[in-house]
């Protein structure tokens, strides 16, 4: 018995193992009508097997790029469409950048930062001070998020521009950002209004259980002035 251990790799195996034989076959035969006619009739047999991936507008040419790939591109020459290069084909992708820089403010992100750079390099003074507004209010927000307590505005700026090295700097004297404690309120009254929604749609047979809770039918116990009663 031939284990599939032993046998040749399947670079799709969607399309599973009588089709890479297909493909195999149609490698070994001489060039000519017949050899042509069969590459195209896998490739439609390969379509009718993942008609799934009809989805996508370049249906055809994903086909013919996968029978390029499972027959080693001996049959890429017989593809309409242009082929992967099969230098690149299994290239590892370019390693993520890695930031190297500490921050010395962790609570307010490194997307700060960036932003913060962005703006060094903005001229326009209007759309410079707007991002700075932007900038100082999403610190306030990181600020009070985290640590669960309000913020000076006078600490922002002054945390804004020790973290720019002293290139940005809020020039409006009457800037003022969200207030902290109003930004907590909005944040939980979204959950507050789930936890009511959750309740209201509760079955009748619930609510009404607890309301029977305090009625006087009720065989629990309870504590009146005068002492334990049924």
């Amino acid at each position: 018995m031939e284990y599939n251990t032993v046998r040749k790799p399947l670079a799709f195996p969607e399309y599973g193992r009588n089709v890479q034989k297909l493909v195999d076959y149609a490698v070994s035969l001489e060039e000519g009508p017949d050899k042509e006619k069969s590459v195209k009739a896998i490739v439609a047999v390969m379509g009718n097997l993942n008609p799934q991936l009809r989805d996508n507008p370049d249906f055809k040419h994903l086909l013919w790029d996968h029978l390029a790939i499972m027959s080693d591109f001996k049959l890429a020459k017989y593809s309409p469409y242009p082929v992967p290069d099969k230098n690149n084909l299994y290239s590892k992708p370019s390693p993520v950048e890695r930031y190297e820089k500490d921050m010395k403010y962790p609570v307010f992100g490194r997307i700060i930062e960036k932003l913060m750079e962005k703006c060094k390099n903005i001229d326009d003074e209007d759309r410079r001070n707007e991002l700075i507004k932007t900038i100082t209010n999403h610190m306030k927000k990181s600020y009070v998020l985290w640590n669960k307590e309000n913020i000076n505005d006078e600490v922002v700026f002054k945390v804004l521009k020790e973290i720019s090295g002293g290139e940005l700097e809020v020039q409006d004297e009457d800037l003022k950002l969200i207030d902290g404690r109003d930004f907590m309120k909005a944040k939980a009254r979204p959950n507050n209004q789930n936890n009511n929604q959750g309740f209201q749609n509760r079955p009748n047979q619930n609510r009404n259980n607890m309301q029977n809770h305090n009625n006087n039918n009720n065989p629990r116990r309870f504590y009146q002035n005068n002492g334990f009663h049924k």
